[in-house]
């Protein structure tokens, strides 16, 4: 039996780091979540690609490729929603899994979505997800609307098409 030394004992100080002042606070952040998910009765890797390939034809293509070309790190988007013309840069590229994009020219002032799939034993999880920091006031929920329902409707034709075999 091997014998492990006891961990060390903490040292605890009360001492403010130099500068330090505890009576400010900052108001924290109130973001929006949105996630929609979605079971699709095929694996991860076709529905990935059909995933991939919907984005391209819904947008008409990437205006600047990613690496790896195109749709990777650094692929650009245009597209226009509710009347806004965005742009969309991918910021995370993890094949055949994961895509993380964030979106400009919107009215919010923070807005990443996520795209996560997995393994479910003959079918897989689709989770697209949006951390936003909206406006104050409600200036951002018109868009925000939009763009739930615009990505709502997204994964349910690519589900459909996966499912049928388009």
């Amino acid at each position: 039996m091997v014998a492990w030394p006891a961990p060390p004992t903490p040292v605890r100080s009360s001492a403010r780091r130099p500068g330090h002042d505890l009576s400010v606070t900052q108001k924290r952040r109130s973001y929006t979540s949105i996630v929609i998910e979605r079971e699709i009765a095929a694996s991860r890797q076709v529905v990935w690609d059909a995933f991939l390939a919907f984005i391209e034809k819904a947008t008409g293509g990437y205006d600047v490729e990613g690496d790896p070309p195109p749709h990777g790190l650094g692929a650009t988007l245009g597209l226009t929603l509710d009347d806004e013309t965005l742009s969309e840069e991918v910021i995370s590229f993890e094949p055949p899994w994961r895509r993380v994009y964030e979106l400009t020219g919107a009215p919010v002032k923070m807005y990443q979505g996520t795209t996560v799939i997995t393994d479910q034993g003959d079918s897989c999880l689709l989770a697209w997800s949006l951390v936003v920091d909206p406006l104050p006031g409600g200036a951002s929920d018109s868009f925000l609307e939009t763009a739930e329902a615009f990505l709502t409707g997204f994964v349910d034709r690519l589900q459909a098409m996966v499912e049928s075999g388009d």
